[in-house]
Formats: structure tokens, C-alpha cells, sequence
């Protein structure tokens, strides 16, 4: 396969999985709407609970630490993918692609550590 064949099929597939990623974030989005207008109608006192909670601030799913170690994890992996290779340009075109996940990662993995660091300070 040519490599701009690739790159189309590549590109073709990335837009249809942003599309249907962001099709669904608007069908949840729909269906929260429609709850809150029936609870809304039903009972206007239970409803008030209800955008209290849905307003609520929300922890963090993982936060900054866990793209930090995957961005780690893949620019560690291009590394070696590139030495197992062993062709002399593969090997300096793959070191310097892994460049960019790594000190990406690398900044995630500090920022993580200078914030947690200064909530433990705080809370003393």
C-alpha cells in the first residue's frame, strides 16, 4: 500500500471516529436534557435537587498522572520498536519522533507532582 494511500485511509478513519465520538457525547447530552425537563414538569422541588447535583463540581477521572505515564509508556515504546529494528535512519527518525511523547509525558508527570505536593502542603 502507498504511503499516501495509508495516510487517506488513516485520515478517513480518524474523522469517522471523531464523528461518532462526538455523535454520542451529543445523544447523552440530548437524553440529560429530557430527564431534567420531565423531573423539571413532574416535581419543580425534587428537581432543584437535582441540577444541584448535576451542577456539582466533579473529580477528576485520573487526572494529568495517568496521560503522563502513557505518553511515557509510547514514547519509550517507539524507542525500542525503532532499536529491535536496528536500520540506521529508522532509529534516528524513531528517537526523534519518541522525543515529543516523552517530554510531554515527562512535563504531565512534574506538573502532577508540584500540584499534589502543594494540596499536601495545604492541608497541613
Amino acid at each position: 500500500m502507498p504511503a499516501t494511500e495509508m495516510v487517506v485511509t488513516v485520515a478517513a478513519f480518524a474523522a469517522l471516529a471523531l464523528t461518532a465520538i462526538h455523535l454520542l457525547r451529543l445523544m447523552t447530552t440530548a437524553i440529560l436534557h429530557r430527564t431534567v425537563r420531565r423531573a423539571i414538569e413532574r416535581d419543580p422541588a425534587m428537581a432543584e435537587s437535582l441540577l444541584g447535583r448535576l451542577s456539582a463540581p466533579r473529580g477528576s477521572g485520573g487526572g494529568d498522572d495517568r496521560t503522563a505515564v502513557l505518553l511515557i509508556a509510547t514514547g519509550v515504546a517507539i524507542v525500542v520498536a525503532c532499536l529491535i529494528i536496528g536500520e540506521p535512519d529508522l532509529v534516528h527518525y524513531g528517537i526523534a519522533g519518541a522525543v515529543f511523547p516523552l517530554i510531554i509525558g515527562t512535563a504531565l508527570w512534574v506538573r502532577d507532582y508540584v500540584v499534589r505536593r502543594g494540596d499536601d502542603a495545604g492541608a497541613r
